[in-house]
């Protein structure tokens, strides 16, 4: 187990120690298992987790919505990520959360004294952390824009790293077909190391710009989603289908194909499908995907979304205060990283 831990946090920090021209952005894993089965197109979200992918997308929301998400990739590499939205006269202002973590990584060292074997000094945890604040308003019926606001924090040992971004979401409505772009890190700005045993270290990274474009085209009962992002200057082309039966409206089959860079800047490509159900105002989503790592090639993904009311509306005070409640305490929690 250590040699597999060793394997990945070495995974991880490659593309910061070996090509350290680039942040790398956890969030490209995904928004939601949703959004992975249809070939992580970007846009393609109306609830919460739009945060992540196209802050405009948020434009549908009328009330709450808040969307969780949770994956383990290579047995030990775990994600989550979290968000809530809330409608105001103002427009849509919501707040997200991604976290990537790998736990109990040996720190080993060269004894001397053992024949120069490597010994395990102590274990410590990697983490990285993205938290988003986003602003979605509404130009026209037709024509939404989104602002998001990022913060960058990562911690393994006894290094730790912030920085920050912005990223802008066009969506506009056609007769036949939407429009969604998506531009993260629009100002590139560096995310900076230190390290808590040398106050003389300094590092720094640029978060690379990611530009995504993609079409929802509806076509019977199929939802066709092609898409291209220009990612670290190369081209990435993805496509997703969405089937939803007539006969069965509380059920939606997903499949994708996409390509993707690994922290090296190879390219992959990866196919995807997945269900998604829909009770009421929950939603469950399941996505599936292959996986290169040998030793568990498969993948599984989970996510839901949840759109809700809070209050009673015959008492607007008490509805406002907890309204307020409900979205101040996790705003705190996220400006606080």
């Amino acid at each position: 187990m250590y040699l597999i831990n060793i394997i990945i946090i070495t995974i991880l920090m490659l593309f910061n120690t070996v090509y350290g021209s680039n942040f790398s952005l956890i969030s490209d894993i995904g928004a939601s298992a949703q959004s992975i089965a249809l070939g992580n197109i970007e846009g393609s979200s109306r609830t919460a987790d739009a945060i992540f992918s196209n802050p405009a997308g948020l434009y549908q929301i009328k009330n709450y919505s808040v969307s969780l998400f949770q994956a383990t990739v290579m047995n030990d590499i775990n994600y989550i990520n979290a968000s809530l939205c809330k409608h105001t006269r103002y427009g849509n202002f919501g707040i997200g959360y991604y976290s990537s973590s790998v736990e109990n990584i040996p720190f080993t060292f060269v004894d001397p004294t053992n024949n120069n074997e490597f010994m395990v000094k102590n274990m410590y945890s990697y983490k990285n952390q993205i938290a988003k604040l986003a602003y979605q308003m509404k130009v026209t019926r037709r024509f939404h824009v989104g602002l998001n606001y990022t913060k960058y924090k990562v911690d393994f040992h006894d290094i730790y790293a912030s920085g920050y971004g912005f990223d802008l979401g066009i969506l506009k409505i056609f007769k036949y077909f939407t429009l969604s772009t998506f531009i993260q890190n629009i100002n590139q700005g560096n995310v900076t190391y230190k390290s808590t045993s040398d106050a003389n270290y300094t590092a720094t990274e640029k978060v690379p710009l990611s530009v995504s474009s993609s079409l929802r085209i509806a076509i019977w009962d199929f939802i066709l989603y092609p898409q291209l992002k220009v990612h670290n200057n190369y081209f990435l082309p993805s496509v997703g289908i969405q089937y939803r039966p007539s006969f069965l409206p509380f059920l939606k089959l997903n499949s994708g194909f996409r390509q993707l860079l690994d922290y090296a800047n190879q390219k992959h490509a990866k196919a995807s499908f997945g269900v998604d159900l829909k009770l009421s105002s929950l939603n469950f989503h399941y996505a599936y995907e292959r996986s290169e790592y040998i030793l568990q090639d498969h993948t599984s993904y989970f996510s839901f979304t949840y759109n809700f009311k809070v209050g009673n509306s015959k008492k607007p005070g008490i509805a406002g205060k907890s309204s307020s409640a409900l979205f101040l305490l996790p705003l705190a929690y996220v400006l606080s990283l």
